[in-house]
């Protein structure tokens, strides 16, 4: 069977597609390579032709689902600026765990983080960029950037109490986490 370059050229984002399935059943990404090829019908040699193992995926997973995250969360925080734009960042951040697909997301993004960090620091810090860039814009603090990394963790922290279960009210830990996270990077 011959394929196309087009149907090389669809197969990353297959598979990725295939692990945001994956990841939105289970809430996790507690999925074998194996599962990933069988469902997206493609063999593992197709994998490995476009990644390198199973964190370059997940990578690719968050990368895209942070660009179209952060986008949505743009739409959604609108045209408000300055601390009312952050405080409209944490809370719609929060209410979009509620959106379809979210939550494979949150749940990849959240029981992978450390790991990743850890061995994918950089490949990570680009995958998550557009969230922190949607953050960094609008705190007026003496470096932006940093401070919206620290939030962005922290938040997560919250995101991750939610997704397994410790946290059932995501509107009053978001509001919560904004007095927390406003005392300590915007001095209010």
């Amino acid at each position: 069977m011959a394929f196309s370059p087009t149907d090389l050229e669809t197969r990353p984002d297959r598979l990725v597609a295939t692990a945001r399935d994956l990841a939105n059943e289970t809430g996790s990404s507690a999925f074998t390579v194996a599962q990933v090829t069988e469902r997206s019908e493609l063999s593992l040699k197709a994998f490995y032709q476009c990644f390198r193992g199973k964190d370059e995926l997940l990578l690719a997973l968050l990368t895209e689902d942070s660009r179209i995250g952060a986008e949505v969360l743009a739409a959604r925080i609108g045209n408000r600026t300055g601390d009312e734009a952050v405080h409209a960042y944490v809370i719609e951040l929060f209410d979009m765990l509620s959106l379809p697909g979210a939550i494979g997301y949150a749940g990849v993004l959240v029981r992978e983080y450390l790991r990743l960090v850890e061995h994918h620091q950089a490949e990570l810090q680009v995958a998550l960029q557009p969230l922190h860039d949607l953050l960094a814009r609008n705190l007026t603090t003496a470096d932006p950037d940093l401070d919206a990394r620290t939030m962005f963790g922290v938040l997560l922290g919250g995101v991750h109490e939610l997704v397994v279960g410790r946290a059932r009210k995501p509107r009053e830990l978001a509001e919560y986490l904004y007095r927390f996270c406003s005392r300590g990077v915007l001095g209010q």
